[in-house]
């Protein structure tokens, strides 16, 4: 994070999301062309990964060996989960429906995937700074979270949605209800180590949307510091997610 790496690669977002916006005010393609073309960022991305963090585990006695994906690559991040949603409002006939996950993938995408090429844990979870041109998967997190970015712009650029503020709390309880759910698959996806019944430590966890530990690997040691943390974290969330809806919902009222 925060290396010489890290700001080509922003630089190089940066100037991957400025043609793109400018592409899309030109051309004005349609929104379901947009989903078309983030479906195919999202195949590739998938792709990549996959076949880029398989390795092959052994059983415990060593007589099967087999291909295993790390479970922190899972598709359950709060960017990656997008993929979904993604299909989703391209396929759906529901307006309804699709309505609201769009106003919730606006901020979801803008802020999650800005956060993520801010703060790339990739560096830290998959690969070295020094890997950051050489391996396959710096080009699938950075080119992914890209093209989140842009497509919650050109949502918000589309005109499909008429901006109120009660997007706004739909989307807040949206995302409090998934980061709800990611507390119960992040200990299911857990590697806890018992004995004699009692839980005596935690090997591993996916740290799904971020709600076991920060990504700037600021280590929290007691339940009221994780509270802290977690309160710290839901601000966030509520002031940037206002921010992201302020100017739509102003600029509609002043037409």
């Amino acid at each position: 994070m925060f290396s010489w790496q890290h700001f080509v690669w922003l630089g190089i977002c940066a100037v991957i999301a400025v043609i793109s916006i400018i592409l899309y005010r030109r051309k004005r393609p349609s929104l379901e062309q947009v989903l078309n073309y983030c479906l195919a960022v999202c195949l590739f991305s998938e792709v990549t990964k996959v076949f880029s963090v398989m390795e092959m585990a052994s059983s415990a006695d060593g007589s099967i060996i087999f291909p295993y994906i790390p479970m922190n690559h899972l598709p359950l991040h709060l960017c990656s989960i997008q993929i979904l949603f993604i299909l989703y409002v391209r396929i759906s006939e529901n307006k309804k429906m699709r309505d609201h996950l769009l106003c919730f993938m606006y901020p979801s995408c803008l802020l999650g995937a800005l956060s993520a090429l801010l703060m790339p844990s990739i560096f830290s979870t998959s690969i070295t700074v020094d890997q950051a041109f050489t391996h396959p998967m710096a080009y699938q997190f950075f080119i992914f979270h890209t093209m989140l970015v842009v497509l919650g712009l050109i949502i918000a650029m589309s005109g499909v949605i008429k901006w109120k503020w009660k997007h706004y709390f739909e989307c807040l309880v949206i995302i409090a209800a998934l980061g709800f759910i990611s507390l119960y698959v992040n200990s299911i996806f857990a590697s806890p180590t018992y004995l004699n019944g009692q839980l005596q430590h935690v090997d591993f966890w996916p740290n799904f949307f971020f709600t076991y530990n920060n990504p700037l690997g600021i280590k929290v040691k007691t339940i009221q510091g994780w509270y802290t943390y977690l309160f710290i974290l839901v601000a966030a969330i509520v002031v940037l997610t206002f921010c992201c809806f302020l100017p739509l919902v102003k600029g509609k009222k002043k037409h």
